[in-house]
């Protein structure tokens, strides 16, 4: 079982800890992002206040979230007809082992 580490953020200014087992390189990207939002929506709409930014930003992020588990369910069902296809073909197509296509007929090519 892995072990909760403990991460020190500074989230709009404001000091957090995040306790987690992800990485401190995944953390900082995630603050990088997260900061670079909140500042992109400070930008588009002063008169919000960071807790409305910060619900609009959780919307988004569960927006977003919801579009890749979709796209991640269309592909996997890509992937199992894809696999099914494969199979069908497998199946279809005729097993020779080497024994059987070293005593294959084969007619000798003559020119004319």
């Amino acid at each position: 079982m892995e072990r909760n580490l403990r991460f020190k953020a500074k989230i709009a200014g404001k000091e957090y800890t995040i306790v987690g087992q992800k990485s401190a390189l995944h953390l900082n990207s995630v603050v990088d992002i997260v900061n670079n939002q909140l500042q992109q929506l400070t930008e588009l709409t002063p008169e919000l206040s960071n807790e409305d930014r910060s619900i609009l930003m959780s919307v988004n992020a569960i927006s977003d979230q919801l579009m890749k588990e979709q796209q991640i369910l269309e592909l996997e069902k890509e992937i199992e007809q894809l696999k099914t296809q494969i199979e069908s073909k497998q199946s279809a197509r005729p097993n020779y082992s080497r024994r059987d296509q070293s005593n294959s007929h084969q007619v000798p090519y003559e020119r004319e």
